[in-house]
């Protein structure tokens, strides 16, 4: 017998029911986008790798991504994220765009990294972003979308909460107090972003022997992330004022460690995060002012924006017990076959339902005995089976049984009206 090939390592199959829950998820996080009045797009599975090359994440692009030779031997990429190619479209078609633009689409990404729960290397991701605007209304606008999807999915404070930080006034907060130049800054930033990832010890053992920070400056920089003092900028003081204005307040708060780990966040940044045992990030996002430049556009677009993969979501819903229980829509009806030599008229009745808007199954299988027939259509949760026997067949009626009631009817072929309101209400019993 020949081996099973198993699926690939960090990638997921969807049954039925996985796929229901899919268009669950999806429906939430556009419908979301919709009150908010984004529109939904769609991009390219496949990028050049030189989109994202000094534009994104260094760790996502040099040991997370798919990559792939074209026949000109041009090095391809299975997309990793979405904004870098947000911008690229943008700045292909800038001088035809009215700005600000509020766009959102759900996707398929890939990542090379260790699967591990709530993380994959092929997984869906809602994106959301409003570009043109370099007002902080858009930034509180994209943070109270965050606060509204967490509504919408029954999520409350003590479930999840959006940690926001100034990323260009840490910056500058940073040089100043640590006496640090611009070029010695982004290390630093990349070590804060790994912060909650390694122990103390290890975090100080790293910033002194790998970024030869001082023990003063060490312990000046762990000053300043315990920090919870907006004064630092009032940048963040007008975002937290429009979102006490928006009623999402109570989701936010400032931390300093927040830094995103992407080259191209430039202000605001942000990550929602479970505060139960999951105790991971959700998601993130923030404001981008230079990505469209950085891809060849003539003019410098802003942008702000988040993304929310599928897989820590949907553990963080499963942990707090409000998972959907979906059904998988199927048929409403089971034409049954009575006898190979009945099997026009069976599938002339299926066709005339269908005709009629109504989801009907034909059984596949002539010559299997009735009772079998009923317990497939039961197994399969189709409520209602018709059946054309020889005495229905003279009639030019049908059998219409009500599978979980244990009722049945019949009806003239020709009675579709009838029939339609009886797939609505269910066969009444004596």
């Amino acid at each position: 017998m020949p081996q099973l090939i198993p699926k690939v390592k960090g990638t997921r199959d969807f049954y039925p029911e996985d796929w229901a829950y899919q268009k669950w998820l999806c429906e939430k996080f556009i419908g979301v986008g919709n009150l908010f009045g984004y529109r939904e797009y769609e991009s390219t599975i496949l990028e050049y790798m030189a989109l994202y090359l000094g534009k994104s994440s260094e760790e996502i692009v040099t040991q997370q991504t798919f990559t792939l030779s074209d026949r000109d031997d041009k090095q391809l990429v299975m997309r990793p994220e979405l904004t870098p190619t947000l911008a690229r479209m943008v700045a292909q078609k800038e001088g035809e765009l009215t700005f600000p633009i509020r766009w959102q689409s759900y996707g398929r990404f890939f990542r090379y990294e260790r699967p591990q729960r709530g993380r994959g290397r092929s997984f869906f991701q809602w994106n959301i972003d409003a570009l043109g605007s370099d007002s902080y209304l858009a930034d509180a606008e994209i943070i109270t979308i965050a606060c509204t999807l967490f509504k919408h999915l029954g999520l409350t404070t003590e479930h999840a909460t959006i940690r926001v930080n100034d990323r260009q006034a840490l910056e500058i907060l940073i040089s100043k107090k640590l006496d640090l130049s611009p070029e010695n800054i982004k290390p630093v930033f990349g070590a804060i972003d790994r912060i909650d990832k390694m122990p103390e010890e290890k975090f100080r053992t790293y910033l002194a022997d790998d970024l030869d920070l001082s023990s003063g400056q060490i312990d000046t920089l762990y000053e300043i992330l315990q920090t919870a003092d907006l004064t630092f900028s009032p940048w963040l003081q007008s975002i937290f004022e429009q979102l006490d204005k928006n009623d999402v307040i109570d989701f936010v708060k400032l931390d300093f460690k927040i830094v995103r780990g992407f080259d191209y966040y430039t202000r605001t940044v942000f990550e929602a995060w479970a505060k139960t045992s999951l105790r991971r990030a959700l998601f993130g996002g923030g404001r981008y002012d230079n990505l469209t430049r950085q891809v060849g556009g003539k003019r410098q677009v802003p942008g702000v924006g988040f993304a929310v993969g599928d897989m820590a979501i949907t553990e963080l819903l499963k942990e707090i017990d409000i998972y959907p229980q979906l059904e998988t829509p199927g048929a409403r009806v089971f034409v049954t076959v009575f006898s190979e030599d009945l099997l026009v008229q069976s599938s002339s009745f299926a066709e005339k339902l269908r005709q009629e808007g109504i989801a009907t199954e034909l059984h596949l299988i002539p010559g299997q005995r009735l009772d079998r027939q009923f317990k497939y259509a039961d197994r399969q949760n189709i409520p209602f089976a018709a059946v054309i026997g020889p005495d229905e067949v003279s009639a030019n009626t049908i059998v219409l049984k009500d599978l979980k009631k244990r009722a049945q009817q019949i009806f003239s072929q020709n009675d579709l009206c009838a029939i339609k309101t009886t797939l609505k209400s269910g066969i009444t019993q004596a």
